[in-house]
């Protein structure tokens, strides 16, 4: 299967690596019931040009009978490092916990975005599962010699009346095939007939036969799952699982597969991200992602509290309650306001007040081709009698490696000396929404 390869809004023309006109009509079919799905629109993930097709702000993989389109992140770096920092966002995003050096090694063994994910889910997966498969207790009724369980009274006595060596039990038998399992083998399945890497098959070979005594699903993403304490280490392959098994579409006209999609809106994935990294850098200090119970306004008729808040990190004291928020945009060093959105400025204000924060933070990716550094790039305070301060900060997720130093500096940053531009030029301060 021929791979073809862009970026986030980068256009594909007809001709350009063999695409042909046919395909690009099939990609682009399937990127309109992705969008809908993803609840982007049609035009959410690929528009159609007269030339071609041009990717939105949205990455993964698009798989139609014969090709694959990659869509990676539009950072730096040669493609192989991109889809390795891609793949670390992912994992991170779904506490996925794979080491530096085994993703590095997975890197190595495939430059395809699909099969590197394949890996990372049943390398995973294999992992837990040489644990131990979850397992529950399930209802059984079968007629035995001899009693087990208890005596199913009147089955007994209409069923076998004339049948005593022949008794009614009913029991509890602890059983692998459970809802969950059979998600996560209908997921093996799946991949195994997608996967053109050889160990990746070795991988999903084993994990099938591992699931030798779950059941098949026809329908597993409509399976009755519940997640709780006892199958802590399946949570996250759950909802990978999920994806993978959404992701393929059925020509309903031919009872075959159409089309394969495994799309992340970059927007979505840089804000999760960064929260679980937040999480992991700042432990033990208290971050809240998504953070809820904060309103903009009350109504002084009757005290109701209206337009809820959600800013996508609340860090905890101890140095003071901070209020985060992620844009995957790019900056503008040569404007005076970078370019920011004022709906964006007013939204950060709007948060710090409710939240009771003395600092806000705008986090952005790094570009190396804007001339500015990682970290903090511009300090504003808020006109008025309001004295909270708003960070913007930058970070670059193409070195993985180094997120997590970068995000506690910028979190740690003190407050004395206000920093400078690329240009040289002092911070001045941001009037407050009116």
């Amino acid at each position: 299967m021929d791979l073809l390869k862009c970026r986030e809004w980068q256009e594909l023309r007809v001709g350009d690596k063999g695409l042909t006109e046919p395909e690009a009509n099939r990609f682009h079919a399937l990127a309109e019931r992705a969008g809908r799905r993803l609840k982007l629109g049609e035009t959410g993930v690929l528009v159609r040009t007269r030339r071609g097709l041009k990717a939105q702000q949205v990455v993964g993989v698009l798989a139609v009978p014969g090709r694959t389109l990659e869509i990676l992140p539009k950072i730096d770096g040669e493609n192989d490092a991109v889809r390795k920092a891609l793949v670390h966002m992912l994992a991170v995003a779904h506490d996925l916990r794979v080491a530096d050096d085994a993703l590095t090694g997975m890197a190595r063994q495939t430059h395809d975005l699909l099969e590197l994910l394949i890996r990372l889910f049943a390398a995973r997966l294999l992992a837990a599962v040489r644990r131990g498969l979850p397992r529950r207790y399930i209802a059984c009724e079968e007629d035995l010699r001899l009693l087990r369980g208890r005596l199913d009274v009147v089955r007994q006595f209409t069923r076998h009346a004339v049948r005593p060596d022949r008794l009614a039990c009913r029991f509890d038998e602890l059983s692998e095939d459970t809802p969950l399992n059979r998600v996560l083998k209908a997921a093996v399945l799946r991949l195994a007939r997608m996967t053109r890497s050889a160990a990746n098959a070795r991988l999903l070979a084993e994990l099938a036969a591992r699931f030798e005594f779950t059941g098949d699903s026809v329908r597993p993403l409509e399976e009755p799952v519940r997640l709780d304490r006892t199958n802590t280490a399946f949570h996250d392959l759950y909802r990978l699982a999920r994806l993978f098994l959404k992701g393929e579409w059925q020509d309903t006209a031919a009872g075959r597969p159409a089309g394969f999609a495994l799309l992340f809106p970059m927007n979505d994935l840089f804000e999760a991200f960064i929260g679980r990294s937040l999480q992991r850098a700042l432990s033990p200090r208290r971050v809240r992602l998504q953070a809820r119970g904060e309103h903009a306004l009350k109504d002084e008729k009757d005290d109701k509290l209206l337009f809820a808040l959600r800013p996508d990190a609340v860090i905890e004291p101890p140095g003071g309650r901070i209020v985060l928020d992620t844009k995957w945009k790019a900056l503008d060093p040569a404007r005076d306001d970078f370019g920011i959105a004022p709906g964006d400025i007013y939204q950060m204000l709007v948060y710090g007040r409710a939240y009771g924060a003395a600092r806000a933070i705008l986090l952005y990716p790094w570009q190396g081709d804007i001339g500015l550094a990682e970290g903090v790039v511009r300090r504003w305070t808020a006109a008025g009698a309001d004295s909270l301060r708003l960070d913007i900060a930058t970070i670059n997720v193409g070195c993985p490696k180094d997120v997590r130093s970068i995000l506690r500096k910028i979190v740690n940053e003190v407050s004395d000396g206000a920093e400078t531009r690329a240009t040289g030029q002092r911070d001045e301060s941001v009037p407050a929404p009116a």
